[in-house]
């Protein structure tokens, strides 16, 4: 079996690639840059540049596997790129379409490829007798549409124009999508209230590394309270329901801590800056012990298909609190925190407050939570994966 995966950017793929590769089955892997590809050169490039070439490197897996297209990939970087439409039209299309045209040429058992980018690609591999696997690292987009218009957080670049263009295309690519890897069992169920039917779906978890993230030996008291928020600074997260729960609260021993990487959540976090400290990075080492001193992670997110940032706190020990639209609730409600009601500020402020009063219930629950995460390993990612793509292969040699 020959498998071949086309990924334009780069989100969790390289868990993916390595099972392949590790297996003998990775063919090709289409990109728009990988830095594996560029060998020595590297070296003699200013280390501000390196530094985020790193985030383009696909470690362990072989350069002459992997296809990639600089062009686009500058054109990304530097040309007039004003909205997702912009993105799709200038960028994912042409990358489609190259991926497209290597597959009689390549000729793969199975692609698998992601939304957005894999329209034309799949269109093609049908007419092959290609397997096609959309790896989906969000939920239905029909769904998508329905919790945006309750909750009203999209930025204005999201016009029903665009948000109609991109899923019509999303749409097409169903209709030649034979299976669909999906995060979480709140992914899985948008997709089949939507039509989708069940036994294409195959719910894999991601998995995080158990060696970085490892439970606290010791848990607060008496000292000060930490909530902790790990994650892309946006609305679509919840922040607003977190300042708002924990000005509220008006905890004089109590602190709230966020990290992550600014997106259009600049504004929010500065009419609230007076509630917390804020940290855009941090390497795993100072992120998993800034989640060990944490005494409870909060994550109420209006949309998210996993969320891994919870599972790296309970692995750390730490109770979280997420909202019933983040797919890591999967692993929440068997014990490592509370799942409140999307939007729910009260619900939110409740959970918090209990836990701050109750120190005893976070230990315990915090003890279970590292339990409950040693589940969710890169290992047990890659069997679900294994187990996945032999129970398709199955089927192809029956059909």
């Amino acid at each position: 079996m020959k498998i071949n995966v086309s990924q334009p950017g780069r989100q969790h793929t390289n868990l993916l690639l390595q099972i392949l590769e590790n297996r003998n089955v990775l063919g090709k892997f289409y990109t728009i840059f990988a830095s594996n590809k560029l060998g020595m050169f590297t070296n003699i490039l200013p280390k501000k540049i390196k530094s985020q070439l790193r985030k383009r490197f696909f470690s362990g897996i072989p350069f002459n596997k992997i296809e990639h297209q600089p062009a686009i990939f500058l054109k990304e970087r530097l040309g007039n790129i004003n909205s997702e439409k912009d993105s799709i039209n200038k960028i994912y299309k042409p990358f489609d379409q190259w991926v497209s045209e290597t597959l009689q040429i390549s000729n793969p058992d199975i692609i698998i490829g992601y939304e957005n980018a894999n329209l034309t690609t799949f269109e093609v591999a049908k007419k092959l007798n290609i397997v096609t696997i959309l790896d989906l690292a969000q939920i239905h987009h029909d769904k998508i549409v329905e919790i945006h218009k309750e909750y009203d957080f999209l930025d204005d670049s999201y016009t029903p124009e665009v948000i109609q263009f991109i899923n019509n295309r999303k749409s097409l690519a169903l209709k030649k999508t034979d299976y669909i890897f999906t995060l979480s069992s709140f992914a899985k169920d948008s997709l089949v209230t939507n039509g989708i039917s069940a036994d294409k779906i195959f719910l894999v978890n991601l998995g995080i590394k158990l060696e970085n993230f490892f439970p606290k030996m010791d848990y607060n008291k008496n000292s000060k309270f930490r909530f902790l928020f790990v994650g892309t600074i946006t609305r679509r997260k919840g922040l607003e329901l977190i300042f708002e729960a924990f000005r509220s609260l008006n905890l004089s021993d109590a602190e709230l801590i966020l990290i992550g990487p600014m997106s259009n959540g600049s504004e929010l976090l500065e009419r609230n800056k007076d509630l917390c400290q804020y940290f855009p990075y941090m390497h795993h080492e100072e992120l998993a012990d800034q989640y060990r001193q944490a005494d409870v992670f909060v994550f109420p997110s209006y949309l998210d298909s996993w969320a891994q940032t919870v599972v790296e706190a309970m692995a750390c020990g730490t109770p979280a609190i997420v909202s019933e639209n983040t797919g890591a609730k999967d692993a929440v409600k068997q014990g490592g925190g509370f799942v409140v009601s999307t939007g729910d500020v009260n619900a939110l402020e409740d959970k918090m407050l209990y836990l701050y009063e109750h120190r005893d219930v976070v230990e315990q629950t915090g003890r279970k939570a590292a339990k409950i995460a040693a589940q969710y390993t890169v290992e047990n990612y890659h069997n679900q994966i294994i187990e996945a793509l032999e129970q398709i292969a199955d089927e192809k040699n029956k059909g």
